[in-house]
């Protein structure tokens, strides 16, 4: 389902995306965090995250399916996997996994990395081609990192640097920045987590890959109804997204943070 597929990357990734890592110098046991995603306030999906640490390595799995009218009327679920190493405070993916079943419509992206290159890519259905369409070129598959990658930040990175950045991401058929920018600081957090929480603003860039002047490229590149709110999780070394909400056409998005958890 593609608002699903667009809220967990805009909540994983965007960070709307729920970034996991390995910051220590030592292995942890997996930890597993459950996000709730709604449409309009009604619940659309529930999703799965389980992450490993492994001495300088991250693993990162969701797995998410339709809840609620959702389930009822459109059943839907995937599965999204990364890994990688963290280098000079940013994530090098080396593996990203999407598989996707929306009734007979699959979606499957198998995609491997070296230094921000990708360097071998396998995606159904294909990517589409048209006049409408911006070509994607070698040159947009150079410098970027997975969906799920995209949000890693190490623990130590100070609360009013947590915004100061942008997102460079390609997710198999498309590629598209996501610019965060400051927007608000409270002291507090939820229970397993550390404060301070940092709220961002988030902007939504084409790049390529999309419908040149389609509505709803238009309407996204437009938006100003992006934000995603960041915490630490006890325990572990990482900025992580808590929350994120997303104004779309059909209503606004929202992922939460619903459940820390211990070995999954």
């Amino acid at each position: 389902m593609l608002v699903i597929r667009l809220a967990l990357a805009a909540a994983l990734a965007a960070p709307l995306a729920v970034p996991v890592a390995a910051f220590g110098a030592e292995a942890t046991p997996p930890t597993k965090l459950v996000y709730g995603l709604s449409l309009a306030g009604l619940p659309l999906a529930d999703a799965d995250v389980r992450f490993d640490d492994r001495g300088g390595r991250y693993g990162f799995d969701v797995a998410w399916h339709t809840v609620g009218l959702a389930g009822i009327f459109s059943s839907a679920s995937g599965t999204l996997a990364t890994s990688g190493r963290l280098v000079g405070g940013r994530p090098h993916p080396r593996a990203y996994r999407l598989i996707e079943r929306n009734g007979d419509t699959p979606f499957d992206v198998d995609m491997t990395l070296s230094g921000g290159t990708v360097s071998r890519l396998t995606v159904d259905p294909p990517a589409k081609t048209g006049e409408d369409i911006v070509p994607v070129g070698p040159e947009h598959r150079r410098g970027v990192t997975d969906p799920l990658s995209a949000g890693l930040l190490p623990g130590s990175t100070p609360p009013a640097a947590v915004c100061d950045r942008t997102l460079r991401i390609f997710d198999g058929w498309s590629r598209w920045d996501v610019a965060l920018s400051s927007k608000s600081t409270s002291e507090s957090a939820p229970a397993g987590l550390r404060g301070p929480t940092v709220v961002c603003a988030a902007r939504w860039v084409p790049i390529a890959g999309h419908r040149a002047g389609h509505r709803s490229v238009r309407f996204m590149a437009e938006n100003r109804d992006i934000e995603i709110r960041f915490a630490r999780l006890e325990g572990h070394d990482l900025w992580l997204p808590i929350e994120a909400s997303v104004g779309t056409l059909i209503g606004p998005v929202r992922t939460r943070l619903t459940s820390v958890g211990g070995k999954p």
